[in-house]
């Protein structure tokens, strides 16, 4: 038989949970604990309080600092870095882009000034030059879109002051685009300064020009008459051309043709002049003529060392080769000439 001593069983305590019985510094775990926490707080509570009265402005922002929604020329902040402010409803901050930011329109269907239908898509690049003026004004970019939008459908009329060919051409010197655009920054400009949104534009453009079809047939059969029309005037000036070059051909032929027979008379008639003494001298003697003439003839025959046999009696020139001393001169032999002795046989 056992016996319990329940009093110490009642009011002995487990080592662990005594704290006269336990190990090292007392309460270890929770004072870490609370440490983490503090820390943890009081990295809060500072990026609240610097959201609260710190702003930030960016090198391509500008700020404007409102003083319970009213704002005048000390509001707009445009260093960049953090910058101090009241909490909200005192200071209220709005941040702005100052970079140039493109408005690209949608497509419409314009006329021209020759009744051409073209289909224009326009744009244009603006940025905010009046920060102070836009809040008081615009305060959204997105409503300074909607605001040039629909002033750029305004302007669009002075395309239609211009003919087709002056928007769509082969030729860049008869393109009037740089001319449009101008035109059309400037009065986008003016419109804006008079309305005084702080805006400041600083290009229109044309994007893309399309044809519609029943615009497209038309051109396409104004091209074909134009090449017609050139072709027939390439014609026309060729034909002419030619006519230019015969008459002149022709007038070169006949100037010419008469200076050859003009110097061809006179040569005739030179020649005739000499040839009427020759024969004058000829006929005072008109054997010894005959003679000549023979003589000259064999020159002719016997050049380019020709050599031909003939009978000696078939030449009168050789008469005097077969005649007997003392006979009188063959017919055709110089007179006077000296007897020569008798010959007989061929000569080459």
């Amino acid at each position: 038989m056992s016996l319990w001593n329940h009093d110490a069983l009642d009011h002995e305590a487990p080592a662990d949970l005594d704290p006269a019985r336990s190990h090292g510094p007392p309460y270890p775990r929770f004072a870490m604990k609370n440490s983490f926490t503090i820390l943890i707080a009081a990295l809060i509570t500072a990026a609240l309080l610097s959201h609260m009265f710190l702003y930030q402005v960016r090198y391509d922002q500008v700020a404007v600092r409102t003083t319970f929604d009213k704002a005048d020329e000390g509001s707009v902040v445009s260093t960049p870095g953090l910058k101090w402010r009241l909490p909200w409803p005192v200071n209220k901050v709005t941040h702005y882009s100052t970079r140039l930011q493109l408005l690209d329109d949608k497509i419409e269907e314009l006329q021209t000034a020759d009744g051409k239908s073209v289909i224009v898509r326009t744009y244009l690049t603006w940025r905010i030059k009046n920060p102070l003026e836009f809040y008081v004004t615009l305060k959204d970019p997105a409503e300074a879109s909607r605001q040039l939008s629909s002033r750029l459908r305004e302007i669009r009329g002075i395309i239609s002051r211009y003919r087709l060919d002056e928007l769509v051409n082969l030729d860049r010197d008869k393109l009037k685009l740089a001319t449009i655009e101008e035109e059309a920054r400037q009065a986008l400009a003016e419109s804006l300064v008079q309305s005084g949104y702080g805006l400041e534009v600083e290009t229109v453009g044309i994007s893309k020009i399309v044809l519609p079809e029943a615009t497209t047939e038309k051109i396409f059969e104004t091209m074909i008459k134009t090449r017609e029309r050139l072709a027939e005037n390439a014609l026309q000036e060729g034909q002419a051309q030619a006519s230019a070059i015969r008459s002149e051909a022709k007038s070169s032929r006949d100037r010419i043709l008469a200076f050859a027979e003009r110097r061809a008379q006179a040569i005739r008639s030179q020649g005739d002049r000499e040839a009427s003494k020759e024969y004058e001298s000829f006929a005072k003697n008109e054997e010894f003529a005959i003679f000549l003439r023979k003589v000259e003839a064999l020159k002719k025959m016997l050049d380019h060392n020709t050599t031909f046999v003939l009978s000696a009696d078939s030449l009168g020139i050789l008469d005097w080769f077969n005649r007997d001393p003392g006979q009188a001169d063959p017919p055709g032999s110089p007179p006077g000439s000296p007897a020569r002795p008798t010959a007989r046989g061929t000569g080459r």
